[in-house]
């Protein structure tokens, strides 16, 4: 079995959603409507991947289990005569979110998190879309399992550290002849670490988290009818960004909350894409494709009103901004700067939490006049492109 070495070759199949790149940052229906500025607030389950830090301030054991919903359009207007426009097939994904934590005392805490913090997928039509032989179907999946402990250094100081598993699914699909389709497949896994600190200081609260980048080792199957090359075996080391968020959050009262935050994900990560494979006849075949991510901040706002002991409130923003290069644009991240709106509520009965929240997030136009990606196809990606999604969320949480 030969290698395919690939700086992030799967890292090119997904759509784009709630965070630069495929990046999906809304993970859970609180944080969700406080525009996702939680590293500083971070006092429910999810905590666990927020801000394991603040794992020390919940009391008892926590559970929560729910999901952040993401509903993208994306349409491609071409640089044609008559002018034609290009859709992506629509889908809402239901990526889950589950955390759980236990306080063992005063100083010492644990939290589990299983989500899905990269992913989504596009998939743009075979037969009609201008693109279809740069891209087709496009999917990923990274479901995270993260392991923390915390420790409380004292009355205003709390560090933690933890480890995660990743497990990684793609599909890369595009028409390498009108009626032949080009395929990858592939599945692995990784590991990586974390750190984090939550930092008190009267009405402040200052949160910071650090998540390494992750090696993945795929094992997959690849077909090029143009080649005559079909379902051969192949491997792949990817590697998923490091990510940090830091912010600060204010008790201005008793029942308002503010909190900010700057969102940092180190897209260098994904430079270019390297294929070692066979034919058909055992003989070793490379290609090279230059992606020249880099690396991007998103910055957001977020705020919660305490109507009642039962009822919350909540209302978010951030701009958030994309990795991707005009030169080096492609349909299977048609990626571009975005902008989003975030509302919300939390209802508590007794140990029982229910919360629900929308984002509305809204992509700039992107006017694409050159890309290397189709430069022997005839700049077919040029045009103009637009996208927006819905986020609706809901979290269901228990507290023993």
């Amino acid at each position: 079995m030969k290698k395919i070495s690939i700086l992030a070759v799967v890292l090119a199949m997904a759509g784009n959603a709630g965070a630069a790149g495929f990046r999906l940052a809304e993970q859970d229906a609180k944080a969700n409507g406080m525009g996702n500025s939680f590293v500083a607030v971070a006092d429910n389950a999810a905590a666990a991947w927020y801000n394991p830090a603040a794992l020390t301030g919940l009391e008892g054991t926590n559970l929560s289990l729910g999901t952040v919903m993401v509903a993208p359009i994306m349409e491609h207007v071409n640089n044609t005569n008559p002018v034609t426009i290009d859709r992506i097939e629509r889908v809402t994904h239901i990526p889950p979110h589950f955390y759980a934590t236990h306080k063992f005392s005063q100083k010492i805490a644990v939290g589990l998190s299983v989500n899905a913090p990269f992913g989504l997928s596009t998939n743009w039509d075979k037969a009609t879309a201008d693109t279809s032989k740069i891209a087709t179907k496009s999917y990923i999946q990274a479901v995270y399992t993260n392991l923390n402990g915390a420790y409380k250094v004292n009355e205003n100081l709390s560090v933690a550290g933890g480890a995660s598993y990743v497990q990684l699914d793609a599909t890369m699909n595009k028409m390498a002849t009108a009626t032949a389709e080009q395929t990858l497949k592939g599945d692995g896994t990784g590991v990586g670490y974390n750190a984090a600190a939550m930092y008190k200081h009267n009405k402040w609260q200052f949160g910071a988290n650090f998540r390494s980048k992750v090696r993945i080792d795929v094992d997959g199957k690849i077909d090029l009818p143009i080649a005559g090359i079909t379902n051969r075996d192949a491997n792949t080391t990817i590697t998923l960004p490091d990510m940090f968020q830091a912010g600060a959050s204010y008790k201005y009262s008793d029942n308002w909350t503010f909190s900010g935050e700057a969102d940092y994900t180190n897209w260098t990560t994904y430079r270019k894409l390297v294929i070692d494979y066979t034919n058909n006849a055992n003989a070793a075949k490379q290609s090279i494709d230059y992606k020249n991510w880099m690396s991007v901040w998103a910055f957001r706002l977020g705020t919660e009103y305490k109507v009642s002991e039962a009822w919350k409130a909540r209302a978010g923003i951030f701009y958030d901004m994309n990795p991707v290069k005009a030169k080096y644009f492609e349909t299977r991240v048609p990626d571009a700067d975005r902008l989003a709106f975030s509302v919300g509520g939390g209802y508590t009965k007794g140990s029982l939490t229910v919360d629900a929240s929308y984002m509305y997030l809204k992509f700039l136009e992107r006017n694409i006049t050159h890309s290397i990606q189709d430069d022997s196809l005839g700049n077919v990606l040029n045009g103009k492109y637009y996208a927006s999604a819905m986020l609706p969320a809901l979290s269901v949480s228990y507290k023993f």
